[in-house]
């Protein structure tokens, strides 16, 4: 994952600057690295996945002494976590790009990823759940997520670029908000705002996630 944002970032940022005669090396990276953190929470809905349909796990997770929403929330902390180690060196190294590899911004870095990993998760859990009847539709759903979280978003344009129809579907995608606020630490703005903006979301996507795993598994 590490080399995959590597390439992102060195080589489409490089060609991409050179062509348009800015900074993109900058503008690009928080959002290469969410990708990552993207791809890493999906993961977690691929793995119920496979535990339904191919290892046939069902009769041992229910033996399982712990409650039934314990266990659910540990499946969502365990994507989060996995999302977050992923992203430790791309993190890393926006830190150093950005100037704030030994400021305490650097928490803030890893709490942006954090939630927006978080909202992910969920809605891997929530889309394997509601549609996964093969790994070829959790496939389709999944890269219908990312497209929609990818390009619909401000990792590569300003909004204001955007037709005027999609600007509103722009400025709520998750994934603006969070490169939003990776981009305020390097503009030494405020990232409270931000921040903040992506907890609701991202607890909601988490709680759908739970419920639905809880239902799908028959927990």
């Amino acid at each position: 994952m590490f080399a995959n944002f590597a390439i992102d970032l060195f080589v489409t940022a490089a060609t991409f600057g050179n062509l348009i005669g800015y900074n993109y090396f900058l503008r690009i990276a928080p959002g290469s690295n969410l990708i990552t953190a993207m791809v890493a929470a999906f993961q977690s809905g691929r793995d119920i996945w496979r535990e339904k349909y191919i290892k046939d796990l069902a009769s041992y997770l229910l033996t399982l002494p712990v409650p039934r929403r314990v266990f659910a929330i540990s499946r969502i902390a365990g994507g989060v976590a996995r999302s977050v180690i992923a992203t430790i060196p791309g993190t890393l190294v926006i830190a150093y790009l950005y100037g704030i590899l030994l400021s305490p911004r650097l928490i803030e870095a890893f709490v942006i990823v954090g939630l927006f990993s978080l909202g992910i998760v969920g809605l891997s859990m929530a889309a394997v759940s509601a549609f996964a009847s093969s790994i070829e539709v959790f496939a389709t759903v999944r890269s219908a997520i990312q497209l929609y979280l990818s390009f619909l978003s401000t990792i590569f344009y300003d909004v204001t670029l955007f037709p005027s129809i999609v600007q509103p579907i722009v400025q709520t995608n998750p994934m603006t908000w969070a490169i939003q606020a990776f981009r305020a630490l390097g503009a030494q703005g405020s990232t409270l705002y931000p921040i903040s903006i992506l907890v609701a979301p991202s607890l909601a996507f988490a709680l759908l996630g739970a419920v639905c795993y809880l239902w799908y598994a028959r927990l």
